[in-house]
């Protein structure tokens, strides 16, 4: 990729993008950032079946798009555990049916990756280059979908990002503010690493790397990412820092540092790392990506901390 300037994605007039998972998170995100600058297809669960090939073909076969972005997976880390066969379908062959259909028809794909697919034992932030190996049935399963729709064509996208939050959907700072609100001590592992992303500012960077001002559409794959890095706990606590100044109700006011060992509850392994550089991002936009801390703030302000204590997701 080459260096771009420092421009709004430049939509061209009749830009038609499928998006697939609307009704998720990240898909919700796309199609109102769209809307009104390009026809969108919004495809959710319900319009679109992942696990039948059939419903695939018949469905995309039936839309008129030049762009598709697939923001749909099975996301659910530890059922991927129970469920290989499901986590393979959803996450591996359907995302490459679904670049090939795109291929066949001159379209270029968006698809969603994530850092699981590295082991977490580096240190330092993990480039496009390094190795991916996954420790986990959910890992595998995303990159062997990284592998397929790079293998149908050169011209498609793969975007892995982290630690996804924004509106729509309860995430994380939801969930741990409303933990804060119920109960007088928490803790968090210290020591896995990452970088939260907000949809928002995700979505943004995708689109730049779609829609360039000029030169070529970015293809191959790219780290997507809020700057910077923290740990579970640094994030849990700047969550509630925010919610306190907000005026937020905490029974819990700090979060002591705990392990990944302590989380009984968890199946499969998780990367201690999965810190991502976003450098090549950067160079193709000519900017890098907003701060974590700094996009954490807007959410919470924007939605409002207590709007989360009505469905606590866990993360």
């Amino acid at each position: 990729m080459t260096r771009q300037l420092r421009t709004e994605p430049s939509i061209p007039d009749g830009a038609r993008v499928a998006v697939v998972g609307a009704g998720g998170r990240l898909g919700r995100a796309f199609c109102d950032a769209l809307a009104g600058r390009a026809t969108v297809f919004p495809l959710s669960r319900r319009e679109l079946d992942l696990a039948s090939p059939g419903a695939i073909r018949k469905i995309l076969g039936g839309l008129d798009f030049d762009q598709l972005v697939m923001t749909a997976a099975l996301t659910a880390v530890d059922h991927c555990e129970d469920e290989p066969e499901e986590a393979h379908q959803l996450n591996a062959e359907a995302p490459g049916l679904i670049a090939g259909i795109c291929e066949a028809r001159g379209a270029r794909m968006v698809h969603f990756s994530t850092d699981f697919v590295f082991d977490g034992g580096k240190e330092g932030p993990y480039t496009e280059q390094d190795e991916a190996s996954p420790i986990s049935v959910y890992g595998a399963s995303k990159l062997a979908g990284e592998q397929r729709v790079l293998a149908a064509s050169s011209r498609h996208l793969v975007a892995r990002t982290s630690w996804v939050y924004g509106p729509h959907r309860p995430a994380f700072p939801e969930w741990i503010v409303a933990q804060a609100v119920a109960k007088d001590s928490l803790s968090l592992p210290a020591e896995k690493l990452g970088a939260p992303t907000f949809t928002s500012d995700l979505v943004d960077m995708t689109l730049r790397l779609m829609f360039p001002a000029g030169g070529e559409p970015a293809a191959g794959i790219v780290h997507l990412c809020n700057d910077g890095s923290c740990s579970w706990r640094d994030w849990g606590q700047a969550c509630l820092d925010l919610a306190a100044a907000a005026g937020v109700p905490l029974k819990a006011r700090e979060i002591q540092p705990g392990t990944l060992g302590d989380i009984a509850a968890f199946k499969a392994r998780r990367p201690v790392n999965s810190v991502m550089s976003t450098a090549r991002y950067a160079d193709f936009a000519g900017q890098p990506p907003r701060a974590w801390c700094e996009a954490l703030a807007e959410h919470l302000s924007r939605s409002g901390p207590i709007l989360a204590l009505r469905e606590p997701a866990l993360p």
